[in-house]
């Protein structure tokens, strides 16, 4: 069978179609394009390409076509550890399955990456490929934050099969453009809800005071040890967050120091004396805490709900890091090299942007500290003789207030008109 390409179209295309017309073969909008070529091994191979018309599918058709017949002959030995991409996902996988954030990427891997790249070589994975990928989940109805999700998911795959595997020259996902996705409100709790959140915590309060006067991470507390505090460091000590669990390291791979604040002082010594564990916060499981042992998010929102608080909607145990790093700022009026320091960031942008909530409150005070203009005293007409008269009186009031140097003390009056009686 010689190589080339065909067209399916999708409920657009046929729709199309069944009216009668003629269908625009054009993807994405009314279908996809397939390419029919063989493979290094001899295999027929047909699968969806990225390509928008029929002349580019049929030229990536026979490209493939002919490495294939190269590499059959022997002419374009592969120079790197070509293999099918399902065995790339699963290897992804088994070399991170240590770390609970990698827990939706199974899913991911499993309705998405595994059926649209399938067992093709990994040498033969092009930035189009990718694109069909990200267009497939449009199609779908995805959202665009699943769109996003999934090209950073499959940078990383590809990062490490470049880097690590050596399954190709070059990670084909760098060509291919990040979806942009609208910015949301950084979430954050105000003091308040601190307070009331604190006194419902019970057994749990020193967690969330370390999370909103440290900002760890959630990690960081699972491998958290008593020895990581260090009383004799400043004036009030410091804790060292220097690992998480399942990891030697932080997230950042940059061990950082804290200062304690003066409140959790007496909190720690309180529970350090009833402590029976090498570690803070011991996990109900064998080997440390693990996500599938204690789920934080569910744990905060349980506490709020105790406590009256009604969360904003996506709260989840990190965003007691973000109202750490929020009030840290705004309490030191604008520091953010120091939040940066503290948080652990790469750059300052990386806390302005992603950490650091919109204190609407803050902001007004702020404002209204200004002094850049005097503000004008407005009086209120006192007369209720009637609400002509009352309109009159309240305009000509806001008129003298807003413009005081034009009149003394009373709006000038008009002279009467002369009439001619004829």
């Amino acid at each position: 069978m010689k190589p080339g390409a065909y067209f399916r179209p999708n409920k657009a295309g046929k729709a199309v179609l069944a009216a009668g017309k003629r269908l625009y073969r054009k993807a994405p909008d009314f279908g996809t394009w397939y390419v029919r070529y063989k493979d290094a091994a001899g295999a027929l191979i047909r699968e969806p390409c990225g390509e928008a018309l029929e002349e580019a599918a049929t030229k990536r058709a026979m490209e493939l076509h002919l490495l294939g017949e190269k590499r059959r002959a022997g002419l374009e030995p592969a120079a790197f550890n070509i293999i099918p991409c399902t065995k790339l996902h699963s290897q992804y996988l088994e070399a991170h399955a240590h770390l609970s954030s990698q827990d939706p990427m199974k899913s991911q891997m499993k309705n998405w990456f595994d059926p649209h790249f399938g067992r093709k070589p990994t040498s033969d994975v092009t930035p189009a490929d990718c694109e069909a990928l990200l267009a497939k989940a449009r199609t779908a109805g995805q959202a665009a934050a699943t769109v996003r999700q999934l090209h950073i998911r499959g940078r990383l795959i590809w990062e490490y099969g470049v880097n690590r595997l050596r399954v190709a020259r070059e990670n084909p996902w760098k060509a291919v453009p990040r979806p942009e996705v609208a910015k949301k409100d950084v979430l954050f709790l105000s003091r308040e809800q601190v307070e009331r959140v604190l006194e419902a915590a019970g057994q749990f309060r020193l967690l969330i005071l370390l999370a909103v006067l440290t900002g760890g991470r959630r990690g960081e507390f699972g491998a958290l040890r008593w020895s990581d505090f260090h009383f004799d460091e400043g004036p009030t000590g410091t804790v060292h967050y220097q690992r998480s669990w399942g990891r030697a390291t932080t997230k950042s791979f940059k061990a950082r120091v804290v200062p304690l604040h003066p409140a959790l002082l007496p909190e720690i010594a309180a529970a350090r004396r009833t402590a029976t564990s090498e570690y803070v916060f011991p996990a109900p499981r064998k080997g440390g805490m693990r996500h599938e042992a204690w789920h934080t998010a569910r744990l905060l929102r349980n506490i709020a709900k105790r406590a009256g608080v009604e969360m904003p909607e996506g709260t989840t145990f990190h965003t007691l890091r973000k109202t750490f790093i929020t009030h840290l700022i705004r309490d030191s009026g604008g520091d953010i090299a120091v939040a940066q320091q503290l948080a652990g960031h790469s750059t300052p942008a990386v806390t302005a942007t992603y950490y650091v909530g919109r204190d609407v409150e803050h902001q007004a005070s702020r404002v209204s500290a200004l002094r850049l203009v005097s503000i004008p005293a407005v009086e209120h007409a006192a007369s209720t003789r009637g609400a002509a008269n009352s309109r009159s009186t309240h305009a000509t009031t806001m008129e003298v207030s807003m413009n005081p140097m034009r009149y003394d003390s009373e709006p000038p009056r008009r002279k009467p008109k002369a009439f001619i009686f004829l």
